[in-house]
């Protein structure tokens, strides 16, 4: 338990100093920062997902996953509402940019110290329960790496990780529309008038109040536990998302995502009638997404639990690839190419998870054989381990 805790810290404080570059920008600090909190973020995601599961279990997982999820999404609001209310101007000025990036490093700052209460609540559990600490507390950070992307090769090479690479992929794609291109489009098209820039921000927070309120649903008060109701979780978000998608077809013109843009949509809706279209799927995505997310985070939770760190990983991984192939197409094509191939992979995702969700024998067989393995000693213990997976 310590370890995650301490993962999460360092992941943390390469955001704090994501943050604080941007009080005084320049070249050189976005490029290392930049680079600091991808590794950042990779590290933190994953040890998340650690203690998540440690702390969790198959009663309590969907509950845990749509707590941490709901507060996840907090963050979407803070920042949004300032956008919508001081965003004013095409530029952000100097007196505007210093006191708001300082505010957010505090913001950063005071969680690192609440990681820093896990760290300690991590130690002293750890200190009180030395008779029954496992093997794997033992073991050095730096000498569990290797065995750990071993683990993750033995992963990939099992049918139903093969087949969680499509939502992988999807939550990627996702993301980079509706948090980065669907944004884009809205201050891009001149219908929405002088202001459209802010309104930016309006959809940023409808998203987030989606996402929070998808959490609380699909995680918290459901809390679904057998496959049938997680099965149940991820449709609705399909048909929540194949609406946000088709809405977004008919609302915006195809060359919103690239330029400044006055040309008609497919439905010529009146400002008004669009702009409610538009701001009410910001909130539709979010409670999608929501419930694919924490249905994903259940999953990864319950079927790995002994190679959490390995399955995460792979998580992460798949998502920031395909985010990062996302973001190199999102200028250069029309809105409509980049809707078919979030929609294709929205649809085969959904088919993959059910397929992974009503497929209960391999996954218990296979976390069987990583419980009995785990209690194997160092080196014979990580070597069955991984081979046990295969």
């Amino acid at each position: 338990m310590l370890r995650p805790a301490l993962a999460m810290f360092l992941g943390g404080t390469t955001y704090f100093l994501y943050v604080l570059s941007f009080i005084y920008p320049m070249t050189w600090s976005y490029y290392i920062v930049s680079i600091l909190v991808g590794v950042g973020a990779a590290v933190l995601w994953t040890a998340q997902g650690v203690y998540l599961t440690n702390n969790s279990d198959v009663s309590t997982v969907s509950r845990n996953s749509g707590i941490f999820w709901a507060l996840f999404q907090v963050s979407l609001l803070a920042g949004n509402i300032y956008v919508y209310i001081a965003l004013k101007t095409e530029m952000i000025e100097r007196a505007t940019r210093i006191p708001l990036f300082i505010v957010f490093s505090i913001v950063s700052a005071v969680g690192l110290v609440l990681f820093l209460f896990i760290i300690w609540r991590s130690y002293t559990e750890r200190k009180r329960d030395t008779l029954i600490r496992t093997e794997e507390e033992k073991r050095g950070t730096i000498g569990d790496i290797i065995p750990t992307l071993n683990i993750a090769v033995k992963l990939l090479k099992t049918r139903n990780m093969l087949l969680l690479l499509i939502p992988f992929a999807y939550t990627g794609f996702s993301q980079t529309f509706f948090q980065g291109v669907y944004g884009t489009c809205i201050g891009h098209y001149v219908k929405y008038g002088d202001t459209r820039k802010r309104l930016i921000g309006l959809h940023g927070m409808l998203v987030g109040c989606g996402e929070i309120l998808g959490g609380g649903i699909f995680g918290f008060i459901t809390k679904p536990k057998t496959s049938s109701q997680r099965a149940l979780v991820v449709f609705v978000g399909f048909v929540l998302q194949m609406v946000y998608y088709y809405s977004v077809f008919v609302n915006f013109p195809s060359d919103a995502s690239s330029q400044e843009t006055s040309a008609k949509p497919y439905f010529d809706f009146s400002k008004k009638t669009s702009q409610i279209i538009a701001f009410s799927s910001s909130f539709i995505v979010g409670l999608g997404d929501s419930s694919i997310n924490t249905q994903l985070m259940n999953v990864l939770a319950t079927r790995y639990k002994q190679s959490t760190a390995s399955a995460f990983a792979i998580f992460k991984l798949v998502q920031s690839l395909m985010a990062a192939v996302a973001f190199f197409y999102a200028g250069s094509i029309e809105i409509q190419w980049q809707l078919l191939v979030v929609v294709i992979f929205l649809f085969f995702s959904t088919l993959a998870f059910f397929s992974v969700l009503f497929d209960e024998t391999t996954d218990e067989s296979m976390a069987n054989a990583l419980a009995v393995t785990v209690q194997d000693s160092d080196n014979d213990s990580y070597q069955n381990y991984s081979s046990s997976i295969a």
